[in-house]
């Protein structure tokens, strides 16, 4: 038929277009330095054990995705694993990925089907090594049906495709693109090629093939042509690592996931092994009016990859169905208790008083976790030995999307002391986000309970505590935090209520009394200024004795303070009807600002986000015990 090839690639075409336009998990990746997986479809026994050993031999992992139902059988690409083979490839840290159990057409195959064979695949593996479950998926044989994808995504962190592309900017995690080695096995100079566009574009290749022996099937390669590949790989500088790590590595979270049934963690490296029993850490989550995102914020809590932890579920008198909610999450591991309304630092403060834990991490309601988070942090705490110690982690912050959430490094992303992490978040106007820290029982004891005369910056002025009781801080690159950063509703944005200026001048005063307790110096004394001035917009002109009092801590300080800069935009408000009219247009401007950003990003959630991990709703307005944003 002389138009078969002709019409199979217009099919060819159509199929690629619609899976990949269908049921997208966007995501932007920004790896610091390239990344590399490599990655076998159907686990041949040859690609375990030549293909597998070569990357032990570079000291680096793969993943191997397995269809059960062929285990043992001879395929088109050889011999099928055998059981015998799993403990060994656990053992020697690669990853075992879902291929379907009956290594299903991903275009053919009825949807209802494909979803079953998935199902059959997990229970298989359940039965043959139950302390281990699927992350990640690999397309069998042609790209999905887009009812396919759409079923396949409620049960994996990410599903990979073909299509002879890196990975680089926003990318599907329902999609991702992979480079099938066997196309280009009679052409080295394509592998360079493709692995220098990586490094580049400093992005994430993920190298396919299938068997890797001397006599390859068409789908799959030499264990000559395979090593010169790792070879050239490794010396490429990337960071050669399984997909699920990777995705770790991206930032994506690992723990929360669409499956209809809750999924066994694989262990992370990074959990602490000890023959002695672990901490006990308390995960404590105050939550007021969070209905919208309390379920998600407690299964980034359960997910936590670390073992023994409790987790306390506060609600300070919710009259949505936040209680409701929490209360479908209660077991052995889970709390929930429910008091009156009194506001944020009481709601923490009743969680600390029910906790058990030798470790706290707080946690805002609706906020997310790295499933390794804690992990990670515990693992350097292991290597201390001191209690007094305070570690930190990275936090990025984001309104609907935290897919796009934005981790931007700051000064205090540091190993640094009491007096110059106060002096930096102080005179650079920083801050850690609250649920970054992990803090020692003997440390939390040390420092007092929350103030409830806080009506914002509680968590800046309970840190400063913290801090003066530690031995400094240690930051833990790569445990991350998600953090939801509404503003104009947020518990720290002041505006024009007279209770928060209160609050907010006070805990100022402590601040400052906190930092020259520990150095009355003149760079401390100027950074204290830099302090006041900066916040003196929140007061001027309205609280005439605040001001006052701003300007006599001034004097003695050493300094003087200037009347507030308002923008340009205002100065003619300014002049014609005075400071507060100007101040006030200028609060405005800034809410409606913000709230047309957090319309826009919520659309943007809704539109793109309905195969992703996290549920879309839309935001209530915390009160007592909702969000801070100048945290401490």
């Amino acid at each position: 038929m002389p138009f078969a090839d002709p019409w199979s690639r217009l099919a060819g075409f159509y199929q690629r277009k619609v899976a990949s336009l269908s049921h997208t998990k966007p995501f932007s990746i920004h790896p610091q330095r390239p990344l590399i997986s490599f990655t076998f479809d159907d686990f041949p026994q040859s690609a375990f054990r030549n293909g597998g050993a070569i990357l032990n031999r570079f000291g680096v992992a793969g993943t191997f995705y397995a269809a059960l139902g062929l285990m043992g059988k001879s395929s088109a690409s050889g011999l099928i694993f055998s059981a015998d083979d799993l403990p060994v490839l656990f053992e020697q840290g690669h990853e075992l990925g879902c291929h379907t159990f009956a290594h299903c057409d991903s275009w053919d195959t009825p949807a209802g089907e494909f979803e079953k064979s998935l199902v059959d695949n997990r229970s298989a593996l359940h039965r043959l090594s139950p302390d281990h479950d699927f992350k990640t998926f690999a397309y069998p044989i042609q790209v999905p049906r887009p009812r396919v994808k759409a079923k396949t995504a409620k049960y994996f962190v990410s599903c990979r495709g073909g299509g002879q592309r890196i990975n680089v900017g926003q990318i599907d995690l329902n999609q991702l693109s992979a480079y099938f080695l066997e196309k280009s096995r009679d052409n080295f100079q394509a592998i360079k090629d493709v692995i220098e566009q990586n490094r580049q574009a400093c992005g994430w290749l993920i190298f396919a093939t299938h068997d890797v022996t001397e006599n390859p099937t068409p789908f799959g390669c030499t264990p000559e042509f395979f090593n010169k590949v790792v070879e050239y790989a490794v010396s490429s500088g990337a960071q050669i690592v399984p997909v699920v790590e990777a995705l770790q590595i991206l930032g994506v979270p690992l723990g929360v996931s669409k499956s209809p049934r809750r999924i066994p963690r694989i262990s992370v490296q990074t959990t602490v092994q000890t023959s002695q029993p672990q901490p006990l850490v308390s995960i404590l989550i105050p939550a007021y009016n969070s209905q919208d995102w309390i379920a998600d914020t407690l299964r980034s809590a359960l997910d936590q990859t670390w073992e023994p932890k409790e987790i306390i579920v506060v609600d300070d008198g919710s009259n949505d169905q936040t209680l409701a909610i929490a209360r479908k999450f209660e077991s052995a591991k889970v709390r929930v208790v429910s008091q009156r309304n009194q506001g944020a630092a009481s709601a923490r403060n009743t969680a600390l008083s029910l906790s058990r834990g030798d470790y706290i991490q707080w946690l805002d309601a609706d906020d997310y976790l790295a499933p390794d988070k804690i992990s990670l942090q515990m693992a350097v705490l292991s290597g201390i030995g001191s209690k007094r110690v305070l570690v930190s982690s990275e936090f990025g912050k984001f309104l609907h999307q935290w897919q796009r959430a934005e981790f931007a490094p700051s000064g205090l992303w540091d190993d640094l002391a009491p007096t110059e992490w106060l002096l930096r978040k102080m005179g650079d106007n920083l801050y850690m986000q609250t649920a970054t820290w992990l803090v020692s029982r003997e440390l939390t004891e040390a420092s007092g309970p929350w103030d409830t005369r806080m009506l914002s910056d509680d968590d800046g002025e309970y840190f400063c505590r913290v801090l003066l009781n530690s031995d400094g801080t240690r930051f833990v690159p790569g445990a991350k935090v998600y953090y939801r950063g509404f503003r104009s509703n947020s518990l720290a944005y002041v505006g024009k209520s007279n209770r928060k200026r209160d609050a907010l001048w006070l805990s100022m005063k402590l601040h400052i009394g906190y930092l020259r307790s520990l150095e009355d110096t003149p760079r401390i004394r100027e950074a204290s200024l830099r302090y006041l001035q900066r916040n003196l917009i929140n007061f001027y002109p309205e609280r005439a004795d605040i001001v006052e009092e701003c300007e006599l801590l001034a004097a003695e300080l050493g300094g003087t303070l200037r009347p507030p800069h308002l923008s340009w935009k205002y100065s003619w408000i300014k002049s014609m009807f005075g400071w507060s009219a100007a101040k006030n247009t200028a609060l405005e401007m800034r809410k409606i600002r913000w709230s047309l950003e957090e319309s826009l990003d919520r659309l943007a959630f809704h539109v793109k986000g309905q195969e992703i991990a996290f549920p879309s709703a839309e935001p209530v307005t915390p009160n007592s015990s909702g969000k801070n944003s100048n945290l401490s």
